[in-house]
């Protein structure tokens, strides 16, 4: 049977000079995959976080075009937990406990930056309906 939790976990590694490493975004309760562990990776790598934080979901559906509305939210999901989480580690957002995406901690190592984060798949949804309308993804 299905847990009740839905709340999702993010990790961001971010290197010394603010350029993307790698993320996973995983269920909280079991730590299975959210569709794919780290789906958007290959693309975001060596990113700045200012880069990324530009970056919009027409652009995203450009480099990872699907028909399916499943992935197009999967897809959705990573990219606004990852911005999310940037605009925390930059200061751009509190992380505080009404956001939906709350900051659990950020470490500061030598090699940059590491964010671990839960995202509430309500306050989630909310952001990607509110993503609705460029018309890329079908919405």
């Amino acid at each position: 049977m299905p847990c009740k939790d839905i709340t999702d976990s993010l990790k961001i590694l971010v290197d010394s000079n603010d350029k993307f490493v790698r993320y996973k975004l995983t269920k909280k309760t079991c730590g299975g995959d959210v569709g794919r562990k780290a789906m958007l990776t290959k693309w975001l790598k060596d990113r700045s976080i200012s880069e990324i934080l530009e970056l919009s979901p027409e652009q995203l559906f450009k480099e990872f075009p699907t028909k399916s509305s499943t992935w197009e939210y999967l897809y959705l999901k990573h990219f606004i937990a990852i911005k999310s989480g940037l605009s925390i580690m930059i200061g751009e957002n509190s992380g505080g406990v009404e956001d939906f995406c709350t900051v659990d901690s950020i470490e500061y190592t030598p090699d940059g930056m590491i964010l671990l984060a839960e995202l509430s798949a309500g306050g989630m949804n909310a952001e990607i309906a509110a993503c609705a309308g460029c018309g890329t993804c079908g919405s």
